[in-house]
């Protein structure tokens, strides 16, 4: 069965990963841990953060952990709200954090103004490009005057990238998961929104894909062995600047409220 345009099933995919701690929003924990370090960088001290689709709040838990923050976690998935309550509350936090069960295409309007708001691979899970431009708008409105909307979303430009050259050298050719619709790029960099600019987009991750994806692939495959998400040369990619462009998988959109 084709469950691509369902959003029960997509919900139901969550639920069921709820119990995975880290592993619970991807199984590479790397990737994840770079998201987390281009979320935090637009973080500081006294802000107001909202978190939609916040999964089990790892990510979440890590800011009010590092910052004096009040973060607010959102996420249609029950299992993943009560998960990320679990985890919070055995942790010893810088700021705050509460987790809401709600949905990104229907957000509360009585939750005030927020500093940052960011999603971090949310809108990937939305049916298609105008579900993910409508979510934006709705998104957006939440932001206080001058406030961020961190986008950390999977590129369509990026993943045709990285299978092109993945073909070049004769790897396999990774496929966008079912309950996935990765951003269309040529589309987000003409959208435009009253109030609204887009002030980066930040190829943040192209070094570890390259590295992960195309390198530590290429090696495996010589060995005859499946490539390991905690390889050293993945590893490798938290320590480097981001040198390799073209290639990130995931991409920071910063758009700023005027």
């Amino acid at each position: 069965m084709n469950h691509a345009n369902d959003p029960q099933a997509r919900k139901d995919f969550w639920n069921n990963r709820a119990h995975l701690g880290l592993q619970a929003g991807t199984q590479d924990v790397i990737a994840k841990k770079l998201e987390i370090e281009a979320i935090a960088t637009h973080v500081k001290d006294g802000m107001t953060v909202l978190d939609i689709g916040c999964g089990n709040g790892i990510t979440a838990i890590e800011l009010a952990r590092r910052y004096a923050v009040t973060v607010t976690g959102i996420d249609n998935a029950e299992k993943m709200v009560a998960a990320a309550q679990e985890l919070a509350a055995k942790e010893t936090l810088k700021g705050s954090t509460e987790f809401l069960v709600g949905d990104a295409t229907q957000l509360p309007t009585d939750m005030g103004k927020f500093d940052v708001i960011y999603t971090e691979r949310t809108l990937i899970n939305l049916s298609d490009t105008s579900a993910q431009q409508e979510a934006i708008k709705n998104i957006t409105k939440l932001l206080a005057p001058g406030g961020c909307y961190l986008m950390c979303e999977n590129s369509m430009r990026g993943i045709q990238s990285i299978n092109e050259l993945r073909a070049h050298i004769g790897l396999s050719e990774i496929p966008i998961p079912w309950h996935n619709c990765y951003i269309d790029d040529d589309v987000m960099e003409k959208l435009s929104l009253p109030g609204l600019t887009l002030e980066d987009v930040e190829d943040f991750s192209g070094t570890y894909y390259f590295l992960s994806r195309i390198i530590n692939a290429h090696i495996a495959t010589l060995k005859g062995e499946e490539p390991k998400y905690d390889d050293p040369i993945n590893a490798l990619a938290l320590k480097l600047p981001a040198l390799v462009e073209g290639f990130g998988q995931t991409k920071l959109w910063v758009w700023r409220s005027r």
